[in-house]
């Protein structure tokens, strides 16, 4: 089977390493796939070991950049001829689909990753006239979905996953410090996040000042960046924060880390998490979407929107290594049985065939 994987951009977000793990474990089998996007150090790492890559402006706003999308699109179509192709968010779909001319027009698979509240109900319409399977990454995304319009049979629920952690060289815990000039003995926190209104890290960075000797370490980068390195100077902890932009070694600064905090509005089931589990790494994090399913006792949540409730799960936490140990323990064990790379991929390789064979077309079109 061949599959056009397609997406906005291959950078440090989880929907990018969904398609990036994806991608590496059907090629493994013996599958072909090739990614479009508008780039990205993981496009980059994928075309190193051999998947194809091609160039497509989804990144870029507005309607010209969609349509300067659909013909690109309609160009790789041609040139790769996929048995199917499998779309990230709504604004991929829209592109494969007006991309689709011809007699041959492979299906269209759409995972949804997680969407702004007021997005579900326009987003239901256009699945619903664009895609022919539709993928929830969590059961909060597919309620959503539903409760939008979609009927609750036109909905499957493939969880996101995490692949093993690497093995990091050397002592990430004493290297990331020596580097970033943490002082011994004091705690690093890790923010793996776009900086973008979504992830509310001025949360996190408002709640700082009330977490003695501890360092936030901020992996991501986007629009809201200065502005929230100029917050991070007026909190009176600005020598503890340090902003260090994208990263494609998360891996590491994990192995570094006491604690990953997530401070979201909203989340489809973030990988950030996920992976900090799967590495060890407890987690504080709003209560938000596909976060509130997992197992208690995995996660420590606070109500979302709140920088006193964050920063003081946060201080807590540092102050209690034993049930931060207790935090990990669940946390990794949960991630094993549940959010396996190789289950996703399996989830994903039946719905695949099912919708190359016509068996399993499961949107009704309008």
């Amino acid at each position: 089977m061949h599959v056009l994987s397609v997406v906005a951009e291959m950078g440090s977000g989880g929907a990018e390493a969904v398609v990036h793990d994806l991608a590496l474990r059907m090629r493994a089998d013996g599958d072909e796939v090739t990614v479009a996007s508008a780039g990205g150090w993981r496009a980059d790492e994928l075309a190193v070991v051999g998947v194809p890559t091609a160039r497509v402006p989804l990144r870029d706003p507005g309607p010209v950049a969609l349509l300067r999308s659909a013909r690109a699109l309609r160009a790789t179509l041609r040139a790769f001829a996929p048995d199917l192709v499998h779309t990230h968010n709504v604004r991929a779909t829209v592109a494969v689909h007006a991309s689709r001319l011809g007699r041959r027009r492979p299906p269209i698979v759409t995972s949804v990753h997680g969407l702004a509240d007021e997005a579900y109900r326009p987003a239901a319409r256009l699945l619903a006239r664009c895609s022919d399977a539709v993928v929830a990454v969590s059961g909060d995304v597919r309620d959503r979905l539903v409760a939008a319009g979609l009927p609750s049979t036109a909905v499957r629920v493939i969880e996101n996953a995490v692949p093993e952690p690497r093995l990091v060289p050397g002592d990430p815990a004493v290297d990331v410090r020596r580097e970033l000039g943490v002082p011994p003995g004091a705690a690093v926190v890790l923010s793996a996040a776009r900086l973008a209104p979504p992830k509310r890290l001025d949360l996190v960075i408002d709640g700082w000042a009330r977490i003695p000797d501890a360092h936030l370490v901020v992996a991501g980068d986007g629009p809201d960046r200065a502005a929230l390195q100029d917050r991070a100077e007026g909190c009176g902890a600005a020598g503890r924060i340090t902003f260090l932009g994208d990263r494609d070694d998360v891996g590491r600064l994990l192995a570094a880390a006491d604690l990953l905090v997530l401070s979201s509005d909203r989340e489809g089931l973030p990988m950030a998490v996920l992976e900090a589990l799967a590495a060890g790494v407890p987690v504080v994090a709003s209560a938000v979407g596909g976060l509130r399913g997992l197992e208690p006792g995995s996660v420590e949540l606070v109500e979302p929107g709140d920088a006193v409730a964050l920063a003081d799960a946060v201080r807590g936490l540092l102050a209690d290594p034993g049930r931060r140990r207790r935090l990990a323990a669940v946390g990794r064990a949960h991630v094993e049985r549940r959010y396996s790379s190789s289950r996703m991929a399996d989830a994903y390789r039946s719905l695949y065939r099912s919708a190359v064979g016509g068996r399993e077309l499961v949107v009704t079109k309008p």
